[in-house]
């Protein structure tokens, strides 16, 4: 009997560039360079360099580079950096339906890979269209979101995601793709206990499936087995871990569905805020409702959202932890601190969910008037995440905004020139402008080069902002 890794990996090693249509290309190349910006965006940051002098310690090696970085580190070290990078800012693409952010594991191992290899753009690109593809589909299989249960699903499926990708640059056979598979589901954690308290565990996890699919796959290609039903075995990844979900209610068929032919990154959206994805339609509807009428913070006596019930407990609850978040990571999954600050400063960009945001009396006073009711009719479409708030002045007068689909959704598409326009806005301060310029251009004829290095060692200027 053939397990589920297997014939995923039949797929993925027997996928050719020819085979991939020709918006799943479009799209996986405006995917890259948003994964790209909004490292450069976090690469000034100190965790960004902590992560990479921890990995200057236990991963140095003349294999790799992390993107930016000069220091040569081991495959694996580079990866970790290069995912920490991607997630510290929480403003990775994320997949509507399963909440895995697809494009930054496998990206984050597949771009040191090709880079050392010197190998062509469309080879990182198929990677990366097979590692997020399989991402989102393994993100499927569970009936209940994961997060309900403690669980983050990118560190998971993000990191079997990231052995496909990198098995599929290093032509693995289906023996060794469905061991490496086997040796990663026993590495993988995805703890959601830094939601509870803001710390930084839960900004290394794309970085910890980046690392973790090299070792398995280094595992693998020695031979060393691994289970073969890893996924749907009685002991497999599902049962165990979802252990009040029914066996028979786990949709494997999820996962190979149509598998080449419904592509479920075509359901994959780019952040226009550095926050969950599910709080992005209350951002655009308090900032429409804040342009449409002048409203004032200090004129707003309550700001009423209608919420899907499973985000209830990761956004909005428990209520000291999110009025008070104690982090810039802990801000970032805050429905009221979001919606205040959004209201009190106008923006959400890469800036925002500063420490100085955090502790701003004004921001502060709105989260207190921030107030939510679990609406079961927000949760109604899984391919759709919409907002709708209500704003109260204090003269009485009410004013209302609805929105049915998260931006970058296919119900309400973004385009090309807003992911050029987030690109240079992440960019900007950090490499110089004719370097974006640069950049911009290359990335965006990815798949028509055939050495990557040169595109990527340009994005190793020094930093411009200070430190």
């Amino acid at each position: 009997m053939v397990g589920l890794s297997e014939r995923l990996a039949d797929w993925a090693m027997g996928l050719s560039w020819d085979g991939i249509p020709r918006d799943v290309k479009d799209l996986a190349r405006l995917q890259i360079l948003d994964a790209v910006g909004v490292m450069l965006a976090a690469r000034p940051l100190e965790p960004v360099h902590a992560a990479a002098r921890a990995m200057a310690r236990t991963d140095a090696g003349s294999q790799a580079r992390s993107l930016g970085f000069d220091e040569p580190l081991s495959l694996a070290g580079a990866a970790f950096v290069n995912g920490v990078m991607s997630s510290l800012l929480e403003f990775d693409d994320t997949h509507i339906e399963s909440f895995v952010h697809p494009t930054v594991a496998p990206f984050s191992v597949a771009l040191p890979y090709c880079q050392s290899s010197r190998l062509g753009g469309a080879r990182l690109m198929q990677a990366v269209i097979v590692g997020s593809e399989l991402s989102c589909r393994l993100g499927l299989v569970s009936p209940v979101r994961l997060h309900g249960v403690g669980i983050h699903p990118t560190a998971i499926m993000g990191a079997f995601g990231a052995v496909y990708a990198l098995a599929s640059l290093a032509e693995l056979d289906r023996r060794q793709v469905a061991d490496a598979v086997g040796h990663c589901a026993s590495m993988c954690g995805g703890l959601m206990a830094s939601w509870e308290d803001g710390a930084s565990t839960k900004t290394l996890h794309v970085g910890m499936a980046a690392s973790q699919a090299v070792r398995a796959v280094a595992l693998g290609q020695e031979g060393i087995s691994g289970p073969r039903f890893v996924f749907e075995g009685r002991f497999g990844w599902f049962q165990t871990h979802l252990q009040k979900v029914e066996p028979s209610a786990f949709r494997y068929a999820m996962a190979t569905d149509r598998l080449g032919s419904r592509w479920e990154l075509l359901e994959v959206a780019s952040k226009p805020y550095p926050s969950a994805f599910t709080i992005h339609p209350y951002i655009d509807a308090v900032l429409a409702l804040r342009a449409a009428h002048a409203i004032v913070p200090a004129d707003i006596a309550e700001i009423r959202c209608r919420i899907a019930p499973t985000s209830v407990a990761t956004l909005c609850e428990p209520a000291a932890e999110k009025l008070r978040p104690l982090t810039t990571w802990h801000g970032r999954i805050s429905l009221q601190h979001s919606l205040a600050e959004a209201m009190v400063r106008g923006s959400m960009g890469k800036h925002a969910y500063s420490p100085e945001a955090l502790a701003d009396p004004a921001i502060n006073a709105l989260a207190d008037k921030v107030v939510y009711e679990a609406h079961a009719s927000l949760s109604a479409d899984p391919k759709k995440a919409g907002a709708h708030v209500s704003i109260r002045l204090n003269d009485g007068s009410r004013f209302e905004h609805v929105i049915d689909s998260v931006r970058g959704t296919r119900a309400n598409p973004i385009s090309e020139a807003d992911y050029i326009r987030k690109f240079r806005s992440n960019a900007d301060g950090v490499i110089a402008p004719g370097k974006i310029d640069e950049a911009i251009d290359r990335l965006m004829q990815l798949d028509k080069l055939d050495d990557v290095a040169p595109v990527f060692d340009a994005l190793a200027a020094p930093t411009l902002l200070p430190d």
